[in-house]
């Protein structure tokens, strides 16, 4: 089995207040992309890496990784507009023999070793696609443009989808050569009538958006 990481790292991180993007933010003393990259590199699932960087700052992300001893790095290449973009020039770099694609955002450093393995086993048994979520425990309310609530959401069945996000490479291919765009991979492939199915995620797997959540982050280490 081949199975590719595609690490996009290629977001601003205006939110932050740094004049560096979000992927080297600082976290634990090294930059915040430091420790998604060391996780998938040091997993036996996963067989070679592409990192989608921020323009211009490829060279930087290829010196950390040679830095962190990170071997399984073959591609870094620069992000686009969008984060489906960014995937797009990602997926460009892998080859036609790969049989999996993994994408995962360096926005959740913390990586849990057991995620990979739930988000993997699905695939053998037919799906198109698995993702991790945690249940959604918080009331929903869908707002009017005037602020006013027009409705309560019933919760029931509803998930917060988490990265990392594995697909079969070659349908994975189809659904990203189509044009549109989507908040994350999986809404690509759902677009195409793939079935996607949702594992245990985790806590951990926060998205660093704003110095609080970095803070946070840094304190689980």
């Amino acid at each position: 089995m081949s199975v590719w990481a595609i690490l996009v790292a290629a977001g601003r991180g205006e939110r932050l207040g740094t004049d560096q993007p979000k992927a080297f933010a600082k976290l634990g003393g090294q930059p915040l992309l430091a420790e998604p990259l060391r996780r998938l590199d040091e997993s036996d699932w996963i067989d070679a890496i592409v990192v989608v960087a921020p323009p211009g700052w490829e060279e930087p992300v290829i010196l950390l990784a040679e830095e962190l001893g990170c071997g399984k790095v073959t591609a870094c290449v620069a992000g686009a507009a969008t984060r489906t973009g960014s995937v797009r020039a990602g997926l460009a770099e892998v080859p036609e023999d790969a049989v999996v694609v993994l994408v995962h955002d360096a926005a959740r450093p913390l990586l849990p070793a057991d995620v990979l393995e739930r988000v993997l086993a699905p695939l053998s048994e037919g799906w198109d696609g698995a993702v991790p979520g945690l249940p959604v425990a918080d009331t929903l309310k869908r707002v009017a443009p005037d602020g006013g609530v027009a409705e309560t959401v019933s919760r029931d069945g509803l998930y917060a989808v988490q990265t990392p996000q594995a697909f079969p490479a070659a349908s994975f291919r189809e659904a990203l050569a189509a044009d549109g765009d989507a908040s994350d991979c999986a809404g690509m492939v759902e677009a195409r009538g793939g079935r996607i199915k949702v594992v245990r995620g985790d806590p951990r797997l926060l998205k660093v958006t704003d110095r609080a959540d970095l803070e946070l982050v840094a304190s689980w280490l």
